[in-house]
């Protein structure tokens, strides 16, 4: 028995825990060991240890950490969809280093929103952050990181949406004229489908030339191509059409070119629009030349691919200064 002490002693050495504590510890376990039990107390105890060393280890997860492991779970995701999760997340951890090392348990309310207020300056971005930490909570909460997720107390920033004017006829001749220089004509089709058909900038870098059916003068979106993950056709106008029947490529192939951001931002630039484009400006141009011209909004909401009109009346829809010709004409 005297060894037995000695030896214990020797393990316990160091560790700030007396004998005596290291028995009574034991011996609140045992107090717990059910009657009638198949193991071993020894073997009770150390399921107990080993238990608590597991809830200790997912209490102290760090979300720097965290967020790594989220971001490999997103793999399945279109590349720009993990490009801007990870954009938002390193972003965050760049700006404050030493809140992206404490614990998923150790946040607050207070501490996220402050951490996305001053990260992100504007509304959209506050937004668009703030549903992505949303997500890496609901992670960590499914994990036991964390017992709540405190993004769902962070109020979303009232994003006021400016009024965005379509382009003039003379801008769309002078963006179509430089498209169509031999320097550039290779991006034209992308430009077509922008312009002439409403498509959203990250959905014509998905769309491939199999998408694209001139017999029925069609364009299908498919679900890995939309932005909502919905599929939708457009129809081809005969503006569009023109400019579509001069190419003749491998169905397989994009319609953008090689560089296409590079070349794209270049025609902008040489048709006067340098540090002055707006993003999504040929989406609404398409909706607005659309309404004017056939005063159809069910119509035009199945081609511009949203859930219901509120939308497309709210933001999109900027009739001013455009004529019926001028919208005929567009279209024709």
């Amino acid at each position: 028995m005297d060894k037995e002490i000695q030896s214990a002693q020797v393990l316990l050495e160091k560790s700030g825990i007396s004998l005596l504590d290291a028995a009574r510890l034991v011996k609140n376990i045992l107090d717990a060991f059910p009657q009638g039990s198949n193991i071993a107390p020894i073997q009770f105890c150390s399921k107990i240890i080993e238990t608590g060393k597991r809830h200790i280890r997912s209490k102290e997860m760090r979300l720097a950490e965290g967020f790594s492991l989220y971001l490999q779970t997103k793999r399945c995701l279109r590349p720009d969809s993990i490009r801007d999760i990870r954009y938002l997340g390193n972003r965050l951890i760049k700006s404050n280093p030493k809140l992206a090392e404490c614990n998923f348990s150790e946040f607050s309310v207070s501490d996220c929103e402050t951490w996305l207020s001053e990260t992100f300056s504007t509304p959209s971005q506050f937004n668009k952050a703030r549903t992505m930490l949303y997500g890496l909570f609901e992670f960590a909460l499914r994990r036991e990181w964390c017992k709540r997720n405190p993004i769902k107390f962070v109020e979303r920033r009232k994003v006021i949406e400016k009024e965005i004017s379509p382009l003039t006829f003379p801008q769309i001749k002078n963006l179509l004229k430089t498209a169509k220089s031999p320097r550039y004509k290779e991006c034209l089709p992308a430009i077509g489908l922008l312009m002439f058909a409403g498509i959203r900038p990250r959905e014509v870098r998905r769309i491939a030339w199999r998408d694209i059916d001139l017999a029925e003068n069609s364009i299908t979106v498919r679900s890995q191509c939309s932005k909502t993950g919905g599929v939708r056709q457009i129809e081809v106008c005969p503006a569009l059409k023109r400019i579509l029947i001069q190419f003749k490529p491998v169905p397989s192939a994009p319609v953008c070119p090689r560089n296409w951001n590079k070349k794209w931002r270049k025609i902008r630039n040489d048709s006067g629009f340098k540090n002055m484009w707006i993003q999504d400006i040929l989406r609404h141009t398409y909706a607005s030349y659309h309404a004017k011209r056939f005063k159809d909004l069910p119509r035009l909401q199945l081609n511009m691919g949203h859930c219901n009109l509120l939308l497309l009346r709210s933001r999109y829809v900027n009739m001013r200064g455009i004529s019926h010709i001028d919208a005929k004409t567009f279209f024709n």
